[in-house]
This record gives C-alpha cells, sequence and structure tokens, in this order.
C-alpha cells in the first residue's frame, strides 16, 4: 500500500513539473507578442537566437526559438503565437492564442494545410486548459514535413471557435529556419550558457517566468 502511494505521489510530482514547463516557453513568447502587437511578417530572420537558460527540469537541460506572431484571420485583433522547444533530442511545437477564456481539451486537433493542398493533423498533449495553451512533442516525419513545405494556413479548435491564421512566405522561412536550427542544436549538459542571448533579451526587455513550465510527456 505504501509503495503505491509513493508511486502515485511521485507521478504527481512529475505532472506539476510537466504542466510548469509548457507554461515557461509559451508564456516568454506570450509576454513578447502582448507588447509588440504586431505578426512577423516584416522580414525572415537569418540568426538562430536559441535560448537556453540555466533553468532544469528532471535534472535536464532545454531549449527555445524566439516565438513568431500571427495574426488570426476571423478573430479582429487577436493573434497567435508559434514556438519551437528542444529537451533531450525531442522538439517540441507550442501554440498560444491571445486570447481570454479560450478552452482548448487534451486530444483537441491544430489542423495545418499545406500550399500543395495536403493537411496535416496534430493532436493536443497539452491537458484541458482555458488558457489558449496547445503543445505536441513533435515526431521526425512531421517535422520533415513542415520542413519540405510551405504552410498556407493554421487552424486551432477549441470550445469557442475555431481560430484561423494565415502563414506569409517570410513566417514560412522562420518556421523552416528555426526547426533547421533547433534540429541542430545540442542541448548544453553544464551550466555554461551563452551570455550574449542573456544580453539580447536584458535589452529587449524579455521576461521569462522562473519556474512556470511544461512539457508533455515523452513518447
Amino acid at each position: 500500500m505504501q509503495t503505491i502511494v509513493s508511486g502515485t505521489i511521485g507521478m504527481m510530482m512529475n505532472f506539476k513539473n510537466n504542466v510548469l514547463f509548457c507554461f515557461f516557453l509559451i508564456c516568454s513568447g506570450w509576454i513578447n507578442a502582448q507588447n509588440k502587437k504586431v505578426d512577423s511578417t516584416e522580414f525572415a530572420h537569418f540568426d538562430c537566437d536559441i535560448t537556453q537558460t540555466k533553468q532544469r527540469l528532471n535534472k535536464r537541460f532545454f531549449a527555445s526559438t524566439p516565438s513568431l506572431q500571427l495574426r488570426v484571420n476571423n478573430d479582429e485583433f487577436t493573434y497567435t503565437t508559434i514556438q519551437f522547444g528542444k529537451r533531450k533530442n525531442k522538439i517540441y511545437l507550442y501554440l498560444k492564442i491571445l486570447a481570454d477564456n479560450v478552452c482548448i481539451k487534451k486530444d483537441k486537433n491544430v489542423d495545418v494545410y499545406f500550399k500543395s493542398g495536403e493537411v496535416i493533423t496534430l493532436k493536443n498533449e497539452y491537458p484541458l486548459n482555458c488558457e489558449a495553451f496547445f503543445a505536441k512533442q513533435m515526431k521526425k516525419k512531421e517535422l520533415q514535413k513542415l520542413k519540405d513545405n510551405e504552410i498556407s494556413l493554421i487552424k486551432i479548435y477549441t470550445y469557442k471557435k475555431n481560430y484561423e491564421m494565415y502563414v506569409s512566405e517570410v513566417q514560412n522561412q522562420d518556421i523552416h529556419h528555426y526547426i533547421d536550427c533547433l534540429s541542430a542544436y545540442k542541448v548544453k549538459k553544464s551550466d555554461e550558457v551563452k551570455l550574449k542571448n542573456k544580453d539580447k533579451r536584458s535589452k529587449n526587455n524579455d521576461y521569462q517566468p522562473s519556474t512556470d513550465n511544461y512539457q508533455p510527456k515523452e513518447q
């Protein structure tokens, strides 16, 4: 009986850590987007600008790319952030709709439409929430599909409505670039992180919560 209780407590603690991880990555992009309130269509980015702090999750470091802001086509003045993160050798996709009281159920779909006419469906691995969070550990085939094709539209299904975001040519370039950067990036296993990234964040007044993080369960 004691073993079962101990195991249950351990699972609950792991789940709590997982919930905190995703919130960290998305929240950093969310705050930046709230400050800027513009979509990322002006120019493509050519530097990787990957961020890795000294924080750890379950004794492992993680890294993330800058977030991109997508304008919601069917809801005026609303934006969605898209961001990629990496822990161990796994890459994660994070989406957040910048609107209040938007509830997304676990396993609810996100459809990605390509200019070729093909559509892929991604399942949400983030628990039921009304903060408009979507998180998924990406499979190699899914990442390759994003890299090899131009996205025309991303559709997020929620209880309130379906949110549609058109993706520009510049934004496609950024998505391809950041996937390549993160795929090649080796997450550091020591406390040595790039100070220049910290300096850039300070200059840009970026803010990142210290502990609020979430990570979908690794497969």
